[in-house]
């Protein structure tokens, strides 16, 4: 029950990105730019923000902050939606750094939050599956918001989708009140409980009142939100993790950087697939399905969620990193739209098999008292390999033009994913 009522709010939230924000992000960015340079520096900023606060969050949430952290996660995104929106109807670049600068704080603090109440809720056993579960709610949302989106476009303008992730982060918001208890239960049970019983019976409206009468102790001199501000600007928590880093075996190191390389593939796929389908002259409702295509192979992470638990991981990853080259090796070659689909989809249903593996990995190997800590670290190195995609993959371009870059990083995985198979055959016959 715990995981559906998580699961739904972190639905409730992306259907509002869904709905225009992240379908028609790199095109919308590069109206306002009006350059590919311009796009592929908004690219890097994005992330770049992100990984100097996912440290922070995720000393917060050892702390027990979780539910504080969702509020402040969302507000952050709501306010990110406003100046974009205002970026794309004034033609402003300022008020677009604005928004990606709000969009990074909100993002690193919302999904290390929401990462470690997963995290916290799985076993060694049911790690793979548990977030394949967590992919599933966030991909179920963007395919259909994609799709209603294909629909919508034609009838409102570009800046106008960014309305929607205001409205659905309120009702996401509205429905965290259900898992507060969870949150608290799991990341303070040594404390005494947030809510008593006689609170615990109450209705849910009745709790979010009580909340919004706290204010104080969100807004105040000693509130949260001092103490969050306190934590993203003080290094203490990088020193822990650094510190903490040392500790753990080479494993843990190599999960990390999987991790970093599953989001270097995807940030790509993000930002410069739909271009080439600007390229090739696709509507914007062709690129919402394109989006929405991409999307659908992490649905079926409820179904596959136990392949990483079921066979050896690092084997997997490999064979799975090495397929992965291929369909890039192809990107470089396609000119037919439908090709282009069956590719995308190819590269999705990829990293949608190794997302939740490399993530259940590094939360098997952190030890108890740093679930919070790796959770943001996770996020680090995720955030760390989009920005070496956003860089490296534009540099490329502006080199050798957009296809061939494909071609070049589809060699590179093929390098790295054929060297593990090897590895790992050896070790076998050995």
């Amino acid at each position: 029950m715990e995981i559906r009522e998580v699961s739904l709010s972190l639905f409730l939230f992306t259907i509002g990105w869904g709905l225009g924000g992240d379908t028609f992000f790199s095109v919308y960015i590069k109206k306002i730019i009006g350059t590919g340079i311009g796009l592929t520096l908004i690219g890097t900023l994005l992330p770049l923000v992100k990984l100097l606060v996912v440290m922070p969050i995720g000393a917060l949430n050892d702390k027990g902050h979780g539910k504080n952290l969702l509020l402040s996660g969302k507000i952050f995104y709501a306010f990110s939606a406003l100046f974009y929106f205002l970026a794309g109807v004034n033609q402003s670049v300022r008020m677009l750094i604005t928004a990606v600068v709000f969009n990074g704080v909100g993002s690193g603090t919302m999904y290390t939050t929401y990462r470690s109440l997963y995290g916290n809720n799985s076993h060694t056993e049911n790690r793979t599956q548990i977030f394949g579960v967590y992919f599933s709610s966030i991909n179920l949302a963007y395919v259909i918001g994609a799709i209603i989106s294909s629909w919508l476009v034609a009838w409102l303008d570009l800046p106008y989708m960014y309305l929607f992730i205001v409205i659905f982060a309120i009702l996401s918001i509205l429905q965290d009140s259900n898992i507060q208890d969870f949150i608290h239960n799991k990341v303070a049970h040594k404390r005494k409980p947030y809510i008593d019983k006689r609170e615990k019976k109450l209705n849910p409206n009745y709790r979010i009142v009580k909340d919004l009468k706290s204010l104080h102790n969100y807004l105040g001199k000693n509130g949260f939100l001092h103490s969050f501000w306190k934590e993203i600007f003080s290094l203490k928590a990088w020193k822990r993790t650094l510190f903490a880093l040392k500790s753990y075996s080479r494993d843990m190191k190599i999960a990390l950087g999987a991790q970093s390389l599953i989001y270097f593939i995807n940030y790509i796929g993000y930002l410069f697939i739909p271009l080439i389908a600007i390229e090739k002259n696709l509507s914007l409702s062709e690129i919402a399905l394109l989006f929405g295509t991409m999307k659908v192979p992490y649905l079926i992470n409820i179904l596959i969620g136990n392949l990483g638990d079921r066979y050896n991981k690092k084997l997997l990853m490999s064979l799975l990193f090495f397929i992965c080259s291929l369909f890039f090796i192809l990107m470089g070659s396609l000119n037919e739209f439908s090709a282009i689909l069956v590719v995308s989809f190819g590269i999705s249903l990829m990293v949608a098999i190794l997302q939740p593996i490399s993530t259940g990995l590094i939360a098997t190997y952190a030890r108890p008292e740093d679930k919070g800590l790796m959770a943001g670290l996770g996020e680090l190195v995720s955030k760390a390999g989009e920005i070496v995609g956003s860089l490296g993959f534009g540099i490329l371009t502006g080199i050798f033009g957009m296809q061939v870059s494909f071609q070049l990083v589809g060699v590179g995985l093929a390098v790295i994913g054929g060297y593990g198979l090897v590895k790992k055959l050896i070790k076998r016959r050995e």
